[in-house]
């Protein structure tokens, strides 16, 4: 079962550079088009002061719920909706994928 597990963090891992790139590329598009989709700032943002905006947990998510919204569809930008659907994809495979990779190695924990 420990082998299964650790497919699933290989295909966890694989994913996770994907939704990176997609995340900050589908930010760059929704800073040229709607800016007041992509730079919130939450009650506590200030604790993320001296790091990178998409470090913010409050943009970061921002930015995902825009991605599983109809809002890519309405953005001029054809490279929209291929970042929307690639991190709607690799969010919908690398959770599920970590969560029972997690609960696997907590089964077989002493």
């Amino acid at each position: 079962m420990q082998i299964v597990a650790i497919i699933l963090v290989l295909i966890g891992a694989v994913i996770t550079p994907f939704y990176f790139q997609a995340l900050v590329a589908f930010r760059r598009i929704l800073l040229a088009e709607r800016p007041d989709l992509a730079d919130r700032r939450g009650s506590l943002s200030f604790f993320y002061a001296g790091m990178p905006r998409l470090a913010d947990p409050n943009v970061s998510l921002l930015i995902v719920r825009t991605a599983f919204g109809p809002v890519p569809q309405q953005l001029s930008d054809p490279n929209a909706v291929r970042y929307a659907r690639r991190i709607r994809l690799s969010l919908i495979i690398a959770i599920p994928a970590y969560l029972l990779a997690f609960s696997i190695f907590l089964a077989g924990a002493p």
